[in-house]
């Protein structure tokens, strides 16, 4: 399938280990900052999927409340995710959004943006439901004893690369997800949720904080 170009879009085409082109996407910005791993790409697009979906009645009830500083973080989120994955549609309603909120600019003009970004953050979710392949489910590995030298070692592994921003900690924790998950319980799912939202920062210093928690040594950087 190949979709028709839109104004101020070049047409999309094909890119080797993707799925055909999906609206909203331009997947040859996206494939880029993830260092050329479609893999890696589609993986996030879905985690992407499940974790912002909601993220307009989030913002909304955000405001309900006058919680105006969660509805920004929020809008400030999904605007960089966005922009790290090719979004050229959301991303620049994501960042007008989070600009008025971060203003506290009138509530109506908030309340107009909020509505523009929830209509295109539910059409991008529509394609990607649409366009992405379907997810291969790995086996749940087994709770049991671990291995605290190679948790040790992965951890030393990990740390250095959170430091740096460097992409190739997605990769690392993908490849000893099960080993991680089982050796820190719930004190993974920080680390993995920080680092696919690219938040380097905080993975590291969940990273830090489950090491210590679990009597581990601190990985140096």
């Amino acid at each position: 399938m190949h979709l028709p170009a839109r104004p101020g879009q070049a047409p999309a085409i094909p890119t080797p280990g993707l799925p055909d082109p999906i609206d909203g996407l331009d997947m040859a910005i996206g494939l880029r900052r993830m260092e050329g791993d479609p893999e890696l790409y589609i993986a996030l697009l879905r985690d992407f999927a499940m974790t912002e979906r909601a993220a307009a009645d989030v913002i909304a009830e955000a405001l309900a409340t006058d919680d105006w500083p969660t509805a920004t973080r929020r809008a400030h989120t999904v605007k960089g995710l966005s922009g790290t994955f090719g979004a050229f549609r959301l991303q620049p309603i994501a960042q007008d959004l989070e600009m008025a909120l971060r203003e506290a600019q009138p509530r109506a003009e908030v309340e107009a943006l909020l509505a523009r970004f929830r209509s295109e953050l539910q059409a991008l979710m529509s394609a990607l439901d649409a366009g992405l392949p379907p997810e291969v489910t790995a086996d749940v590995p087994v709770a049991g004893p671990v291995d605290r030298d190679q948790v040790t070692a992965v951890c030393a592994e990990l740390l250095p690369l959170l430091v740096d921003c460097d992409m190739a900690a997605i990769r690392v924790l993908e490849a000893h997800a099960g080993l991680l998950g089982t050796a820190f319980g719930s004190d993974f799912p920080p680390i993995e949720h920080a680092l696919r939202s690219f938040d380097f920062e905080i993975a590291e210093a969940a990273l830090i904080a489950a090491c210590h928690k679990h009597g581990l040594p601190t990985p140096a950087a």
